[in-house]
């Protein structure tokens, strides 16, 4: 800052992911912090006025607290990293998965200095002006990278600091948003409290929604025909375990495969029954995210037939470090069982725990009567999530 207090212009260098580059940006000062705003860089720095004597007394031209900053990342590995250090991090928010869904999105790193404390995943509509809930993308937004080892209260607080930052960084940049977020980001506060005293339509809205996780920790060490003697067998519900001995009885099975093609074929089947236009790119965005990960040993598909060889139902499961996800499933037009989505999932806990070692299922979303109670009935844990809202609906 120059002694009459103009900002002169500066070069930033920041770290894009692969090198560090100088980029040409914009300062301004605004409540006590400089904003210093460029092509994928957005930092907030507190700053406080020093008089220009004590600046020539201790030799500094500018005194600058620390504060958080958003940087754009571009690099899949160090990405990867970050996503699966973090509770928050999911398969979604994996270059793997982003790559093959191929929707529009935003990385960024959250840095407060040098340090690295959080990755932000939001899913964006195509001109880049709105985040937006995309259909495959289940959980989006901040994941935290904080140290481990440091007091549990204090990273309570870094957390908060760094939703804060996000919470208005968001505003600020975009004209709408709708973010699914991880249910392991539990501390809404920061979001409720943006704006807390302002105008309601400068505030967030909150979308409670629910999954159900189920342990098949107990599935990991049995064989598939003793499984009805463990824990996760006895968790089910009556009905629930009652259509796995009807399967067997009426000669149901079960195969993995690698084909993605016939679960496609009966999902677009299954729209046009229904009346509706089946959406290719949605189709082929699926279909891309099934191969990949059945490519690289992060996905499993699972046929169900008849004691006639029918191919009932098809299911697909992902997995990341911590969970195996339901991501997709689809029934033949015309013929069906009432066991066969049952028998689909049974089938592939015990698969998933046995050759993956898979300890935990997401049976992603119980928010609609039918479905909800068909995935609870698998004896999970109903697990709350949120989806934040700012600005005018679409």
């Amino acid at each position: 800052m120059n002694r009459d207090g103009a900002l002169p212009a500066l070069a930033a260098h920041y770290f894009d992911g692969q090198q560090a580059r100088p980029h040409a940006v914009h300062l301004t000062v605004q409540g006590g912090q400089l904003h210093i705003d460029g092509d994928g860089v957005a930092l907030r720095v507190p700053v406080r006025r020093v008089s220009w004597p004590e600046r020539q007394r201790h030799g500094s031209r500018q005194a600058y607290l620390p504060g958080h900053g958003m940087l754009s990342h571009a690099d899949a590995a160090t990405w990867d990293a970050l996503v699966q250090r973090s509770a928050q991090g999911t398969l979604f928010a994996t270059s793997t998965f982003l790559q093959a869904a191929g929707c529009p999105h935003q990385r960024w790193a959250v840095v407060q200095g040098q340090a690295v404390k959080a990755a932000l995943l939001l899913p964006t509509s195509a001109d880049g002006r709105a985040v937006v809930a995309d259909d495959l993308i289940i959980h989006a937004g901040p994941m935290f990278a904080l140290d481990a080892k440091r007091q549990a209260v204090k990273r309570r607080h870094d957390e908060f600091e760094i939703s804060a930052f996000v919470a208005a960084e968001l505003a600020r940049r975009f004209d709408r948003i709708e973010l699914p977020l991880a249910p392991q980001l539990a501390d809404m506060r920061p979001f409720l409290w943006h704006e807390y005293h302002g105008a309601k339509d400068r505030q967030y809205r909150l979308d409670l929604r629910y999954t159900s996780y189920v342990d098949i920790r107990s599935l990991a060490q049995v064989a598939h025909d003793q499984a009805e003697a463990t824990d996760c067998f006895e968790a089910m519900e009556t009905v629930r375990r009652y259509s796995v001995r009807e399967a067997r009885k009426k000669g149901g099975s079960v195969r993995v495969v690698k084909d993605s093609a016939a679960l496609i074929g009966y999902y677009r089947d299954l729209m046009q029954a229904q009346g509706e236009q089946a959406p290719e790119a949605k189709l082929a965005a699926m279909q891309r995210v099934m191969d990949r990960l059945i490519g690289i040993g992060r996905g499993a598909m699972f046929h169900v037939h008849d004691a006639d060889d029918t191919l009932l139902y098809c299911v697909f499961y992902g997995w990341d470090q911590y969970r195996a996800y339901y991501l997709y499933g689809a029934g033949h037009p015309e013929r069906s069982a009432p066991w066969q989505g049952t028998l689909a999932h049974w089938f592939a806990f015990g698969h998933l725990a046995r050759e993956h070692g898979v300890a935990e299922v997401d049976l992603e979303g119980v928010n609609s009567p039918q479905r909800g109670w068909f995935k609870l009935g698998f004896g999970g844990n109903l697990q709350p999530y949120h989806t934040l809202h700012w600005g005018p609906a679409a």
